[in-house]
């Protein structure tokens, strides 16, 4: 039976690896929107697989572990945190997923202008799972805080798509089918920056034990 630490490294080694490979689904999904680029978005959507066998490889390591070697104290809290950790990075995959499509089948319909809020919408989630990947990699709580603290400038811009979409329909002349598709773009970048915000606040968790899930948002001094 392989020891703690080893079991503990490699679920490290797992978290990790489905954390890069969930940045960079996010990003090719935002190049095939921002860029028209097809070929990112139809390597997402035909990409769900590897995620799917690491999210199943992740929740196996910490059941093996809790299982047979009872941790306590950082450890458990790390067992936890990753289990959670897990479950969001995999939603935040499937986010991506829905993205590339909606990216695919509006590059087949009437043309729309991206607004400006829309680019500094997606430059704002590119910097946040960045963070966040780094606050996972270096157990970093300061910089998780700021992830939580960037998820308002998230919810700004998204009020502000919102209320461009709304001044869209009334509009002659654009396609509704594509206006639809481009809201529930919006919709689902603003729920990865949800997501991430919660593996920061599970990156805080697992570094010093402190629960922020239901704390005001306070960005970190550093």
């Amino acid at each position: 039976m392989a020891s703690l630490s080893n079991e503990l490294l490699n679920l490290r080694r797992l978290l990790l690896t489905m954390s890069a490979e969930v940045e960079q689904r996010v990003n090719q999904a935002l190049d095939g929107l921002l860029k028209h680029d097809l070929r990112s978005a139809e390597a997402v959507r035909e990409g769900d697989d590897p995620i799917d066998q690491l999210d199943m490889d992740v929740e196996s390591e910490c059941a093996t572990i809790l299982a047979l070697h009872q941790p306590v104290a950082s450890d458990l809290r790390y067992v936890m945190a990753a289990l959670r950790i897990n479950a969001d990075l995999e939603k935040i995959a499937d986010l991506a997923r829905g993205i590339a499509k909606k990216v695919i089948k509006l590059e087949y319909l009437k043309p729309m202008e991206r607004p400006p809020v829309l680019l500094d919408m997606a430059s704002s989630v590119r910097a946040m799972i960045a963070d966040t990947m780094r606050s996972l990699a270096n157990g970093d709580a300061n910089l998780a805080l700021n992830v939580r603290g960037a998820d308002k400038t998230v919810d700004r811009q998204y009020k502000e798509l919102m209320t461009w979409a709304a001044q869209q329909m009334s509009i002659p002349g654009h396609d509704p089918k594509a206006l639809l598709d481009v809201i529930g773009i919006v919709r689902s970048i603003e729920r990865i920056a949800d997501l991430c915000a919660n593996v920061a606040e599970s990156v805080i968790f697992a570094a010093d034990g402190t629960v922020v899930r239901h704390q005001p948002v306070v960005r970190s001094a550093s």
